[in-house]
């Protein structure tokens, strides 16, 4: 059961890479941001009601919250949908991958992991892969592909910032007291941001098929996909959890040529296995350590 949960999880976040290109004509980023963020709070606080009721023993520890929300799940996800919409839905999937290596990045540099040859070797080679796919020659600011994967990969980067100081909280309070402290959080920073954004838009004119594919992105890769993401959590490996990531740009490079008409190149192509050459790199370092990958390779649990 926790395999068929981890293979849903990473289907349902690869799907809305893909559903997203159908919405963001109607919708922008910010008023997309502002439904998954409120729906998803709204469900998760029900949630910590019914079957949690862990109540912050520490009022400091809701400012930790509301920061955790502001770097791992507005910036985070304000970051994505603006970089989905000018960049492929195949190139979004691959840069998503280079997320462990930013996280193990950032804890090396605050002191959280050790460091050895093979794990400092992976981060290189997989920034390498998500540098040539970005191509910094070609980055202007104009809305052009190359823009887009630039801002993909500074979300990877913000939600690698965000599980490496989230770990302390998640020591001290149930998974679903965090992930509902920070979408609550999140909901009342992104929710101007959202309505400015969303008034001049009409919902009663918004196309169906956007409609459905923005209630997807609400209920399947928010709500469904992070309940199962905490409930395998709970039931094996983080690093198990973790390794399952890496099937989001091959499900991405299957269904993006068939429902977009999007065409896989050979630059995408060198990069993901650039990039898969040093995740696996970095991965093998610390399994061969024996002690668990930690915050570095926390699963997107509290958002993608």
């Amino acid at each position: 059961m926790v395999h068929l949960a981890l293979i849903a999880v990473q289907v349902l976040f690869a799907a809305m890479t893909i559903v997203a290109k159908f919405v963001l004509p109607s919708i922008p980023p910010a008023g997309i941001v502002f439904f998954r963020i409120n729906g998803a709070a709204l469900a998760f606080a029900l949630l910590h009601r019914a079957f949690v009721r862990e109540r912050v023993r520490d009022r400091r520890d809701l400012l930790a919250f509301a920061g955790l929300a502001l770097l791992g799940v507005v910036t985070n996800q304000l970051l994505f949908l603006e970089g989905v919409k000018r960049t492929t839905a195949i190139n979004t999937n691959i840069l998503v991958t280079t997320m462990p290596a930013f996280t193990l990045a950032i804890a090396l540099a605050l002191g959280r992991e050790r460091a050895s040859w093979s794990k400092v070797g992976g981060i290189v080679l997989a920034a390498a892969g998500a540098v040539y796919l970005i191509g910094p020659d070609r980055i202007r600011l104009d809305p052009t592909t190359t823009f887009g994967n630039a801002l993909v990969a500074c979300n990877t980067a913000s939600y690698g910032a965000y599980l490496v100081l989230s770990k302390r909280m998640l020591e001290r309070y149930h998974p679903v007291t965090v992930v509902t402290h920070v979408f609550l959080f999140g909901a009342v920073i992104v929710t101007p941001v959202g309505l400015v954004a969303l008034r001049d838009v009409d919902l009663a004119q918004v196309p169906p098929r956007a409609l459905l594919g923005l209630g997807y992105i609400v209920v399947f890769a928010s709500l469904v996909a992070y309940y199962l993401s905490i409930w395998a959590l709970q039931h094996t490996a983080s690093s198990l959890v973790a390794m399952y990531v890496y099937l989001q740009p091959v499900m991405t490079v299957v269904g993006a040529p068939l429902i977009l008409g999007e065409r896989l190149t050979l630059r995408s192509g060198v990069a993901a296995v650039v990039i898969f050459a040093g995740l696996a790199l970095a991965s093998w370092s610390e399994q061969r350590s024996g002690r668990s990958l930690g915050a570095a390779f926390r699963p997107p649990a509290e958002g993608v």
